[in-house]
């Protein structure tokens, strides 16, 4: 089914038209900027998967831009400022408080200015293969690739169609003749061909480096040193200048997201979107009072042969892994109303005020890790452990004999296992879980004994 097309309109009379999919925290994706159908790019194959993928932990938010697609087409002003007023009828219309933005190619500017102006609005900013002002790349590119841009830019004079074929397969991938030529459609689609080298040099000029510095936000970079139509160095160059920014390299080198190694985009965005959702999780969450100490359910996670794994991987790619790792994990602990107490980079430590919720949070982890298919080549498998007990919580942090005996019984456990102890197997008593009990290892120095119990998580059904 395809998304409702709504319109919104601008402070300055310019109809945009906006359509969502998808449910939970708001993501706004910019217009692919020279060219943006909404409907077009629904149909194409690849795009809509992507989409879709985003829109299974995200409500998916896309306008078309002033002088583009489905809006219209004839506005007197195309200038960055202005395109800012799109931007601010979509959240009018769609009601939205905060959100996260994603900027791709030629809406970069656009990305970074209205986060930059609206930090009140904006939780985080995704970049992907773009610039604060496309000046910079220009002085960057080799000299062979900005002979072929200027070449590619002069066909324009004469014979606008094969301008837009060569300008989107450059920029494509010339390996991706049938996915380019739906890119070309879109093109002619969005916009009259005789405008699009004029709109395009438009975008060219949109400026936004004096932003940079203030952009607030927790900002990813993307990019594809590859690229033709970048350089990695401006990627550098826009992480060092903002305040709180970090740089994902990916290889490719297509200016599409979902051309290459989609799965590893899509993690690397998920991953960091998902630390905004556990942190408006936690600051929504009853804080309890310094020292207090009620009953909770620890959860321990931890990656088997985590060591072995990054040796064999690197730290790229290794990273990789750990990213799917915490992707499901805090898609996990949203879903059972876990608090993400700390994050150690194999592993992690949550606590829930329900056995059950907790128990069904670690057998949905177990599930869904044995049935993810491998990164790198490296199967994920987790080591699980539960306790319960009333530790003394202290800031955003948790201590005391019923931590450290949570940690224990996860570090007892074998991949792809839950052990809890036997007060979390008497809390869910009649609830249906399946137990067996362990023989437990003679107790170390000042550790107190313990009866242990596996969870038998594929023969339990959900609880």
């Amino acid at each position: 089914m395809d998304p409702l097309i709504q319109y919104a309109m601008t402070r300055d009379g310019v109809s945009i038209a906006c359509a969502t999919v998808g449910t939970g925290h708001p993501l706004l994706i910019l217009p692919i900027l020279p060219l943006s159908h909404l409907q077009v790019e629904w149909q194409m194959p690849g795009m809509r998967e992507f989409l879709e993928s985003l829109a299974q932990h995200h409500t998916v938010i896309r306008y078309d831009a002033r002088g583009l697609g489905l809006s219209d087409r004839d506005p007197a002003d195309r200038s960055l400022d202005v395109h800012l007023l799109d931007i601010d009828a979509v959240v009018a219309k769609l009601h939205l408080d905060r959100f996260a933005l994603f900027g791709a190619s030629y809406s970069g500017p656009l990305a970074i200015r209205y986060a930059a102006r609206h930090p009140d609005r904006v939780t985080r900013l995704v970049l992907w293969c773009t610039h604060a002002y496309h000046g910079e790349v220009v002085d960057r590119l080799p000299e062979m690739a900005n002979q072929q841009r200027v070449a590619v830019n002069q066909l324009a004079a004469v014979d606008r169609d094969l301008f837009i074929r060569t300008y989107l397969h450059r920029a494509v991938g010339w390996t991706e003749g049938e996915l380019a030529n739906q890119f070309v459609e879109v093109a002619n689609k969005s916009i009259d061909p005789d405008a699009f080298f004029e709109n395009l040099a438009g975008h060219a000029a949109f400026d936004a480096r004096e932003d940079l510095p203030e952009v607030q936000v927790p900002t990813l970079i993307l990019h594809r040193p590859a690229f033709v139509g970048s350089h990695l160095d401006v990627a550098k160059g826009l992480a060092s200048r903002m305040p709180d920014a970090r740089l994902v390299v990916v290889e490719g080198e297509s200016v599409v997201p979902f051309i290459g190694n989609t799965a590893r985009v899509l993690g690397a965005i998920e991953s960091f979107l998902d630390e905004d959702i556990a942190a408006a999780q936690g600051s929504h969450a009853p804080e309890p009072a310094r020292g207090d100490a009620s009953l909770r359910i620890i959860l321990f996670t931890d990656v088997e042969a985590h060591s072995a794994m990054m040796q064999a991987l690197g730290d790229t790619r290794g990273r990789d892994v750990l990213r799917e790792h915490e992707r499901i994990t805090r898609a996990a602990l949203r879903q059972f109303g876990g608090n993400e107490m700390k994050s150690m980079g194999d592993g992690f430590m949550a606590s829930f005020g329900s056995a059950q919720q907790a128990l069904n949070c670690a057998i949905a982890l177990q599930r869904t890790f044995h049935a993810a298919p491998p990164v790198h080549g490296h199967l994920l498998r987790i080591r699980v452990g539960l306790n319960a007990g009333e530790p003394i919580a202290e800031g955003d942090d948790l201590y005391g004999e019923s931590v450290n005996v949570a940690e224990r019984i996860a570090g007892l456990a074998a991949g792809g296992e839950i052990l809890a102890s036997q007060v979390v197997r008497e809390l869910v008593a009649g609830k249906g879980f399946k137990f067996v009990e362990r023989a437990v290892p003679e107790p170390g120095p000042g550790e107190s004994p313990t009866r242990l119990y596996e969870v038998r998580w594929q023969e339990t059904s959900e609880a």
